[in-house]
């Protein structure tokens, strides 16, 4: 059960003849994979405004995913049941190009509560000078343009906001500020195309401390927010992303005449969301390269592949035997860590396509080894059809329950519900699934009595 994201470059070209196999794969094998799209998919997508095609590729993704939401909301991105069509349906009026004035805010909250407003407006009257030294520098001028000379905190955040909205929509804009970093002295080797994902960060780094910045990639990052505590994954993903962009690592094209900023922020999103999933598959080679090197860094575990590598990377075996599986993975060079009277391994590959971790827990009596599913990537949750599925596979293996009604107590144990479970019995082997009361994702435990234990039992 792997979960995967395709970037909507490759949904969109599922429909060419070249692409009729790995169509064919995807659909044939949806029951075995799980398929996510994130809002993201339409930052791009909202801006055709109906065109045919764009709901020719709506309808591709949906069949596919099915209602399978990644969406960022209140400091955390979180699964959400809702189709493609319908987001796009809540979602196609919006302007994504523009980021509102804050005079124009004011003078909103001053329509609704007139005394708000008129004290927002006395703050944003408030003086601003600018020392001379600064409005030397070419970037203050490009990130603060028509900036008058006698400023107030209005007339900064309304420059800011003209800024942000040019960085957004304007193509040359956005390049002729990236290229004025670049000559300012900020510049990566000319061999930085070349380099491994996991040499990127440290190797801008470097370059940061030959030019006297005295703080690491992530560091420099983290300026930007004040206070690491106070920001969120996303926050930081995206800002690291967008650095790697300006500063010339894999910088992205921006082929279109629309394209500007807010092409290389919705390929952060793309790939910010992707680190939810097993899989991230894109064609964009600047995107794969941004998103294995932040990946790389942050101990990621999400893969990035082409089109191409689908169908070898996302085929499954799972019909492995139990027993070889565990005597060729409950090795020491598998053991995670060590736990009080446990000892945590972490499988070189999932069994059943589901579990990646055991526990192994052994006293006198018996020796209980836990399977479980755990992420290496930022995601913390499973979405109900998940655990369905992986309730399915378990029961498929051991033999589906033939006493009881099986679709309820699925439902239970996807439910998170810990008292409801499923046992089978083997020769001296007992083994039971039932959901993590926490995480609400299956988990099955087999139980080995100790040969002394058989003994008296037999």
């Amino acid at each position: 059960m792997k979960r995967v994201y395709l970037d909507w470059g490759v949904v969109s070209n599922l429909k060419k003849p070249e692409y009729a196999e790995i169509k064919d794969f995807l659909l044939t094998n949806k029951g075995n994979l799980f398929f996510v799209y994130s809002t993201a998919h339409f930052e791009d997508a909202m801006r055709s405004r109906g065109d045919d095609r764009l709901m020719q590729d709506i309808q591709m993704l949906e069949s596919l995913v099915d209602n399978h939401l990644l969406a960022y909301q209140k400091n955390s991105t979180h699964p959400f049941l809702l189709t493609p069509t319908e987001y796009y349906q809540n979602n196609k009026d919006r302007d994504l190009d523009t980021v509102p004035d804050f005079a124009d805010l004011v003078s909103s909250v001053g329509q609704d509560n007139p005394m708000l407003g008129g004290l927002l407006k006395s703050f944003l009257s408030f003086p601003m000078p600018i020392p001379n030294v600064a409005r030397e520098q070419k970037l203050f001028g490009m990130m603060l343009p028509d900036l008058p000379d006698s400023p107030t905190l209005g007339d900064v955040l309304h420059s800011s906001t003209t800024f942000i909205n040019k960085m957004l929509g304007d193509k040359e804009y956005y390049k002729s500020y990236r290229y004025s970093i670049r000559s300012s002295g900020f510049t990566l080797d000319e061999n930085s195309g070349n380099w491994k994902s996991d040499e990127v960060v440290s190797n801008i780094s470097a370059q940061m401390k030959k030019l006297g910045i005295d703080k690491s990639f992530q560091e420099f990052v983290l300026s930007g927010f004040g206070n690491k505590d106070k920001v969120s994954d996303y926050e930081f993903f995206m800002a690291a992303y967008s650095m790697l962009d300006l500063i010339g690592y894999k910088s992205d094209k921006l082929p279109k005449s629309t394209n500007a900023m807010n092409s290389v922020t919705t390929d952060a999103q793309h790939a910010y969301y992707a680190a939810f999933c097993d899989y991230l598959v894109t064609q964009d080679s600047h995107l794969a390269s941004k998103a294995r090197a932040l990946f790389s860094e942050f101990g990621i575990s999400t893969k990035v592949i082409s089109p191409a590598d689908i169908i070898p990377e996302l085929e499954e075996n799972r019909k492995e035997e139990l027993v070889s599986f565990l005597g060729e993975q409950l090795r020491e060079e598998n053991v995670e860590r060590h736990e009080e009277r446990a000892v945590v391994y972490k499988f070189t590959r999932r069994f059943l396509g589901i579990f990646t971790h055991c526990v192994v827990y052994a006293n006198d009596d018996e020796t209980l080894i836990e399977l479980k599913l755990a992420f290496d990537n930022y995601s913390y949750f499973v979405f109900y059809d998940e655990a369905r599925i992986m309730v399915d596979r378990v029961a498929d293996y051991l033999g589906r329950p033939t006493d009881g009604d099986y679709d309820a107590i699925r439902q239970s144990i996807v439910s998170g519900n810990p008292n409801a479970a499923i046992h089978w019995k083997g020769d001296h082997i007992f083994f039971t699934l039932k959901a993590d009361p926490e995480r609400h994702r299956p988990e099955l435990y087999i139980n080995v009595p100790t040969q002394a234990n058989t003994a008296t039992e037999n």
